[in-house]
């Protein structure tokens, strides 16, 4: 409200609620000294009693001239043995709003009828009265609070209220069973207050698990109302503001590059902590914390400022390793955990970056000292890893590797030969196929070395004197020097140079008609391949006629050329 008058300004706000307070007290203040002053002025205008002295006559018979009563004196009531004494009906009927649900409902000691209703409702001025007498008479062992639904929607709406009267059945701050209008009787009245003063005791019906379901979320929706109301804006501001100042102490304590990091660590721990609470309001596992636990010891036990945040919230010591909030209470206000964690989530958000780089820095420091961990270890065990691999050296030090590749292929084979065994053994294993009167030449770029097998001088050599130890790449080339030239190998060579008329060429696969052109390559399944040469230009067919004479015309050429240059190969 405050801020809403100050167009969302803060400091206003808050001047504004502090001379609300300031006007509060001194009200309070004058209220209480005009009552002090009216109590002494009745005081003094009190007179003193006053004894009157009759002097009766000597022969006066007071009963003398009266009729006699014939009328028997009133017998008292008898009231069964065992039964509670009324209570005072300002002890046990409460008028119920926002502000007092959470004292009057959800924390009371005792069970309790919520009675919702509304001035203008018939029955509900029927069914009232029944039940602020059944509760008188109940000696303090049942409460009703009256809910008038006109003036509390809010408390309504949150119990899904569809008709008047209604009545919930509630203990331990938790809802049973409800009904809604008149009872049908008087044993429907008696088996509904068993169920709900009585623990243990089922009703009559029994509740359904579906809406037993239904009761515990309106429980819920209950106890989030109450707490909300019962925790005012300034000591929700209060709160907000010394767990943000807690936080940044927790930062500065810590300190160094990894400060936030850690920081960040323990504020989750604390907002666990808290949703637990939230979530599970009536479970008092939750409301215990172990200080002896290695997570709780490590990240909140060490911090003082985690210790004040727990406080701040509502924890408190039981001895001297255990924080317990709301001990002897069936459920706690979750208000302030509410808030309290409200605001780790925003003080988390408002530095996720700087959280994120000391993460990152303290994650490289624990992979540093894993790293360094692993040295040590390693340099350990270093004198007897290089005894092995000394010894292992020793053994395969006559073993060569050639890693042989045939030119134009990418496949390489390794083939496993002796230090001192020759090249010439290695043209033996070769495990390409080599024809008679071809040359094989081994390549080794590596080494700088070129072998061809008609080298007898260096085919005699060992691997270890070629220094292809202890393992090399070689390239073979097969086939080169081989002198059969035949003339139409020539023809060939000479039509392969002659060049094609078109700019490029198309090759169309499909699945097409089989059969289909005289120039496709028909396939088993069907598949036709087209081999088209394709051209630039769309002459007419008297350009394409003349085309085709000089085609002719260079193939006769060729031809020359080519017995010309094969009259010169066989002169040489």
């Amino acid at each position: 409200r405050s801020l809403a008058f100050s167009e969302m300004n803060v400091d206003n706000a808050r001047a504004i609620l502090m001379a609300d307070r300031e006007d509060e007290e001194a009200e309070q203040a004058e209220m209480e000294a005009a009552a002090q002053a009216e109590a002494e002025a009745a005081r003094e205008e009190e007179q003193e009693m006053k004894t009157v002295t009759v002097e009766y006559p000597k022969d006066f018979d007071p009963l003398a001239g009266a009729p006699a009563s014939t009328a028997p004196p009133p017998q008292q009531q008898q009231k069964p043995e065992g039964a509670p004494t009324p209570a005072k009906k300002e002890d046990v009927i409460f008028e119920g709003t926002t502000e007092d649900l959470q004292k009057l409902v959800i924390e009371s000691p005792v069970p309790v009828l919520l009675d919702v209703y509304a001035d203008w409702c018939g029955p509900c001025k029927q069914l009232t009265p029944a039940l602020e007498q059944i509760c008188i008479n109940a000696g303090g062992m049942l409460r009703l609070v009256k809910i008038n639904t006109d003036q509390q929607r809010q408390i309504s709406g949150a119990l899904e209220v569809k008709s008047l009267p209604t009545v919930f059945g509630i203990r331990d701050g938790q809802i049973l069973n409800s009904f809604q209008g008149l009872p049908r009787d008087e044993k429907m009245v008696r088996d509904f207050l068993m169920g709900t003063m009585v623990p243990g005791q089922s009703y009559n019906p029994p509740v359904s698990s579906e809406d037993k379901e239904r009761y515990d979320d309106l429980s819920g929706k209950l106890l989030k109302l109450a707490a909300g109301a019962s925790f005012s804006f300034s000591a929700r501001e209060r709160l907000e503001n010394h767990v943000t100042k807690l936080l940044d102490e927790l930062v500065a304590t810590i300190g160094g590059e990894t400060g936030m990091a850690v920081a960040d660590d323990s504020a989750r721990v604390l907002r666990s902590l808290m949703s637990n609470i939230i979530v599970n309001p009536f479970e008092e596992k939750f409301r215990k914390v172990k200080l002896d636990n290695k997570v709780i010891a490590a990240k909140i036990a060490q911090h003082p400022p985690c210790m004040a945040i727990l406080k701040s919230v509502g924890f408190a010591p039981d001895g001297e390793a255990t924080m317990v909030v709301g001990k002897g209470k069936r459920v706690v206000n979750v208000a302030p955990f509410v808030v309290g964690r409200g605001c780790i989530d925003k003080w988390i958000d408002r530095n996720r970056y700087q959280i994120a780089a000391a993460g990152r820095k303290r994650r490289d420091e624990i992979n540093r000292a894993r790293l360094a961990a692993e040295a040590e270890e390693a340099a350990k065990n270093q004198v007897d890893e290089s005894e092995e691999e000394e010894s292992e050296e020793e053994e395969d030090s006559n073993v060569c590797v050639i890693k042989l590749r045939l030119e134009g292929k990418k496949k390489v084979q390794d083939i496993e030969m002796d230090a001192d065994d020759t090249l010439s053994a290695l043209l033996d294993q070769l495990p390409f196929p080599v024809e008679d009167g071809e040359t094989v030449q081994f390549t080794c770029v590596a080494k700088r070395l070129i072998v061809k097998s008609t080298d007898t001088a260096k085919m005699s050599k060992t691997l270890s004197q070629l220094r292809l130890m202890p393992t090399a790449s070689v390239v073979v080339k097969i086939g080169e020097g081989k002198a059969d030239i035949t003339k139409g190998s020539l023809a060939e060579r000479a039509a392969s140079k002659k060049k094609t008329t078109g700019s490029h060429s198309m090759h169309s696969i499909g699945l097409y008609a089989k059969d289909d052109g005289n120039k496709a390559e028909t396939f088993e399944s069907g598949g036709v391949l087209y081999d088209h040469v394709l051209t630039d230009d769309e002459e007419e067919d008297d350009d394409n006629e003349g085309e085709e004479k000089g085609d002719e015309a260079d193939d006769k050429e060729n031809e020359a050329e080519a017995e010309g240059s094969e009259e010169s190969a066989e002169e040489e």
